[in-house]
């Protein structure tokens, strides 16, 4: 193993430097440290050594060398947005030891300035069911509920099992209540939607059996944030979306969300629901907020399947023969005859009665048989059946209802 570098040595005992970190949000404590290293490294200096520095600049020297540290980090192939990220972080040192930089108006506008180099890539609500069916569990949760609740690498990835399984069983969109973000002093008044709601339920079943059952546990474990947006873009790889010359990362989900959500409800909604600042006097309730996520559900979920109706007629007449007691391996037999012995559902119907009556009897619990006549009837012949004492057995999905007589 490498000795180390007589600068990881000095850095170790930054008590200045550990002190603000400390005060961080977890994730943000990640990004800043490493954008901070950097700067220490420019000037050579550790946390403890700049604040006595500071104390004794008379000259804005520290002012100066963060506008340095700026252009230094374009120079060295940093983008603009991040170098200006870079020198807010470094701005908020100072500001946690009530020592803040004070730079003329000029100056901030230099520190401010970030032309974007590149475009998120904007996805339609077809892009994402394509990435959803081609997607692992995993990757359906960062679809699903990315999409669903439009929150911050971040907040997301802090997500817990406590935090959803509680509200899991109602009728979506299901609100989870009051959830803190990273950002100081905001919280977030996130949803489930239809399209998460099974996805959700499916990864706290993987969690059960990983032994993973507290309250506090991660959905995720991934490490970073930089995990979720590099498993976005392999499912956009695996989807064969074609982005262009756009990028793909997490924020793309919260930007698909927030544009569909300000169609249906005004902009301090919007944004409680995802997390961003609003005025004291904004606040609506998540009853409300729920209203106005209905109506743009119809814009941000999968559109369903329609049902045909010979489908639903199969449905119905599968749930029969269960119904009438067939064993489930000679209903799957007679299914696998369809086009020889029968085509329709009608005359599926037909095939599982001619079984019923060659004496597939219904097998009781306690290891008899059931001799019990059954047949299928209309809502409007039941009361007539139940007089003559038969018993409802089971209600199709045709309107129909299956019946049965005897011991």
């Amino acid at each position: 193993m490498a000795e180390p570098t007589f600068y990881e040595v000095k850095n170790e005992m930054d008590k200045a430097t550990d002190e603000w970190l400390n005060t961080l949000p977890a994730g943000t404590q990640v990004t800043y440290r490493c954008l901070w290293n950097r700067f220490l490294k420019f000037v050579d200096l550790t946390g403890d050594e700049i604040l006595a520095n500071r104390k004794a600049d008379k000259e804005y020297a520290w002012e100066k060398k963060v506008l340095a540290f700026k252009n230094w980090l374009i120079a060295e192939g940093a983008a603009e947005t991040s170098s200006r990220t870079a020198s807010s972080v470094v701005r908020g040192f100072f500001s946690f030891y009530r020592q803040p930089l004070k730079f003329r108006r000029t100056e901030t506008t230099q520190l401010k300035k970030a032309s974007r180099k590149y475009e998120d890539y904007r996805f339609s609500r077809d892009d994402l069911k394509r990435m959803f069916d081609v997607a692992n569990l995993k990757e359906k949760y960062i679809v699903t509920a990315g999409k669903s609740f439009g929150l911050r690498a971040g907040d997301f990835l802090a997500l817990t099992r406590g935090d959803l399984e509680p509200y899991l069983e109602r009728e979506p969109p299901i609100s989870i209540g009051e959830y803190a973000t990273e950002k100081e002093g905001v919280v977030a008044y996130p949803f489930i939607d239809i399209d998460a709601q099974p996805v959700i339920k499916l990864m706290i079943e993987k969690m059960d059996r990983e032994g993973r059952t507290k309250p506090t546990d991660r959905i995720l474990k991934f490490k970073g944030t930089i995990e979720l947006t590099r498993n976005l873009k392999r499912i956009t790889q695996k989807a064969g979306l074609n982005v262009g010359n756009k990028v793909v990362r997490f924020h793309c989900l919260r930007k698909f969300l927030t544009d569909r959500l300000a169609s249906f409800m005004s902009e301090s909604k919007w944004k409680q629901i995802i997390g961003k600042v609003i005025s004291e006097g904004a606040y609506v309730s998540p009853d409300s907020l729920r209203k106005d996520y209905i109506r743009a559900m119809n814009e941000t979920c999968f559109p369903k399947e329609a049902v045909s109706e010979e489908d639903r007629l199969m449905e119905s007449a599968i749930n029969t023969a269960r119904s009438l007691g067939i064993p489930e391996d000679q209903i799957q037999e007679k299914l696998r005859e369809r086009g020889k012995t029968w085509t329709t559902p009608k005359e599926f119907s037909r095939e599982v009665y001619r079984m019923r009556a060659k004496g597939h009897q219904r097998t009781e619990p306690n290891g008899g048989t059931d001799c019990s006549e059954y047949k299928e009837i209309s809502e409007g012949d039941l009361l007539k059946h139940l007089q003559q004492g038969w018993r409802i057995v089971h209600a199709n999905s045709n309107g129909k209802v299956i019946v049965s007589k005897g011991t």
